[in-house]
């Protein structure tokens, strides 16, 4: 079994969401001493904090917390007294910790890897975001990779690159839902084709176009020929950096771009603030 620093690293670098649960305070006959440690997911755990009933009731309580979500406290405290709680002859008193750790559900998709995009990716890099340049060009995706590297000594663990050889409905197809896309590549028909797919899938947060006001237009226009909804064409945000007014230059521009993108975060989030906890209570 894996220790538990070991597993909580490892989940971090795989975007999983666990729990960190540690002894606090121990008296009595309790199985293992102040500062043991374990990590629960969804699925598994690692490390023990004791077994037994004691350890059983806290990953079944570290699920519960995992299920709810974000809603609950990152960090909250249960107290066992081991005899009359979980009928333990040991008979001694145990408080455990549990430390939630998300993963990232804030997910952006860059199609396009030229001058405004080497920009983004070293702004992004020091972002809670998990971000992947995809671009058909794999000179410029290499210089994605050594633009972050020259400011980090190593590619950040959050920042990817994908050579694009597929076709690109495929390519957004095999996005997360809830993701954020930007898209700036070299040709406007591949932009196009790229705007279509996003919008078309209908959950995407976030659907910026790198454009000119004539080529907004356009492709607006273009969009209603085929078909597309007034609703579905305003999930399209063209020009981007509709949140921010700065000049032309490449920085400037991932800078308006990541201020939309962020925007639209802290608006999707004040409304899960306000949503009711997840309950089992039938109404």
């Amino acid at each position: 079994c894996m220790n538990w620093l070991k597993a909580l690293a490892q989940h971090a670098d795989n975007n999983i969401s666990c729990v960190l649960i540690t002894v606090i305070e121990s008296s009595g006959s309790a199985p293992r001493v102040v500062g043991t440690r374990m990590v629960v997911t969804a699925d598994g755990f690692s490390d023990t904090v004791g077994g037994g009933a004691l350890e059983h009731e806290a990953i079944e309580h570290a699920r519960e917390l995992l299920q709810a979500g974000q809603h609950e406290p990152p960090i909250s405290h249960r107290e066992f007294t081991l005899g009359s709680d979980l009928t333990q002859c040991c008979g001694g008193r145990v408080t455990l910790q549990f430390d939630c750790h998300w993963s990232n559900d804030f997910t952006l998709h860059v199609f396009g890897a030229g001058h405004v995009a080497q920009e983004l990716a070293r702004i992004v890099q020091r972002l809670s975001c998990r971000t992947t340049f995809y671009d058909a060009r794999e000179p410029w995706l290499d210089k994605v990779k050594k633009g972050i590297e020259a400011q980090d000594g190593d590619t950040h663990a959050f920042v990817n690159t994908h050579l694009m050889t597929e076709n690109p409905y495929t390519l957004v197809e095999q996005c997360p839902a809830n993701s954020y896309f930007v898209i700036m590549t070299h040709s406007h028909e591949l932009d196009m084709e790229l705007v279509e797919a996003v919008i078309s899938r209908q959950d995407a947060l976030y659907c910026g176009l790198i454009a000119s006001d004539s080529k907004a237009a356009s492709f607006r226009s273009r969009l209603k020929r085929k078909g597309f909804s007034t609703d579905e064409i305003e999930g399209l945000t063209a020009p981007l950096g509709c949140h921010s007014e700065t000049g032309n230059t490449p920085m400037e521009v991932a800078v308006a771009t990541v201020a939309d993108v962020l925007h639209i975060r802290q608006q999707q989030l004040k409304k899960l603030a306000v949503q009711p906890s997840p309950t089992t209570e039938e109404p």
